[in-house]
């Protein structure tokens, strides 16, 4: 195990300079000058070339990618075009956002994807089993920029159950700064009126980030609750007397969870990285909004930052989730 880690940790290495590469040059070969996105389109071409020395947008394209490479060895991820911040100080404050947003939207699938799972393998080939296949096809098949404007149409223009953006009334003050997380700090200051207001603006968007990875879970556990019924250990534990929830719970769910748990992480890694277009939709004010905004600026120091964070991320989350998956099952320690 020990080695395992050692290894992909050693692997993250050339996962970042390939990500590196890769988004550096392609950034590169999009249409558009940053310099004149900051001066405008009637700058005199003296500023413009000004800017672009600022920026190192002069000289060629592979020492400018050495230079970013040097930068971030240092933890430098450069400086944002569009706001003239480090771009780390950015990601560090939107983070927070984005990180509640994929754990309630996590939340969501994992409550509902396990139970719908375990339901349609119960209940197989029946209206039940039937309705959870439209629901998973449906699921990976509809945009999620067509799903939320559908679920705003209906719960905030029609119903007017929830707000459509936004992760507080402007009216209510944030709560107390104390990990970034707006229902956590609510619970832990106490702030009831935060925490309601919180509650409601994170639903529709963590529902809709939810929908994809909800769906795939529900087909995975149903798949590997079929396959454990029809071990030999069920039906002797059925022949024994065992069965109803001790049987599902104790017998079958609980070994048909080991190769989900794969699925599960990786869904994990899919919402942090897909939550950009649904908080560009919501108006959540995480890192997702903050690259898409920075991307009509052709901020490339903000877009690279953002792809090496979610890169990283998505590595480490795989790391875990293999590390997990090691320890329940132990044919993998052999």
């Amino acid at each position: 195990m020990i080695k395992m880690i050692v290894k992909r940790l050693g692997l993250l290495i050339f996962v970042v300079f390939g990500v590196t590469l890769v988004t550096f040059f392609m950034s590169h070969v999009i249409p558009g000058d940053p310099a004149s996105m900051i001066a405008g389109q009637r700058a005199s071409e003296e500023t413009l070339q000004s800017i672009r020395q600022q920026l190192g947008l002069d000289k060629p394209v592979w020492i400018q990618y050495f230079h970013y490479i040097g930068d971030l060895l240092t933890g430098d991820l450069g400086t944002s075009i569009r706001t003239q911040r480090p771009v780390l100080d950015e990601l560090i404050t939107f983070f927070p956002a984005t990180l509640e947003l994929a754990i309630a939207a996590f939340a969501i699938a994992i409550v509902l994807g396990i139970p719908l799972g375990v339901l349609a393998a119960l209940k197989k080939n029946t209206f039940w089993d039937n309705l959870s296949r439209v629901f998973s096809i449906s699921g990976v098949s509809i945009p999620v920029f067509f799903s939320g404007l559908i679920v705003i149409l209906i719960f905030y223009g029609n119903l007017g159950w929830f707000p459509s953006n936004g992760r507080i009334s402007l009216d209510i003050n944030p709560p107390t700064h104390i990990t970034g997380f707006y229902i956590l700090d609510s619970i832990f200051t106490g702030d009831m009126v935060a925490l309601k207001s919180s509650l409601e603006h994170i639903f529709l968007p963590a529902l809709v980030l939810s929908y994809a990875q909800l769906a795939v879970i529900t087909r995975q556990v149903r798949a590997s609750m079929l396959e454990v019924m029809s071990q030999e250990y069920i039906r002797t534990a059925v022949a024994n007397g065992i069965k109803g929830r001790l049987l599902i719970i104790s017998y079958a769910l609980k070994n048909a969870l080991i190769p989900t748990v794969t699925v599960i992480g990786v869904a994990f890694g899919s919402l942090l990285g897909g939550a950009v277009v649904t908080e560009t939709i919501f108006g959540w004010p995480g890192m997702g909004k903050f690259v898409v905004d920075s991307i009509s600026y052709l901020d490339f120091p903000a877009m690279m930052g953002f792809t090496i964070i979610i890169s990283i991320g998505y590595v480490l989350i795989n790391l875990i989730v293999d590390i997990i998956y090691g320890l329940l099952n132990p044919q993998m320690k052999q």
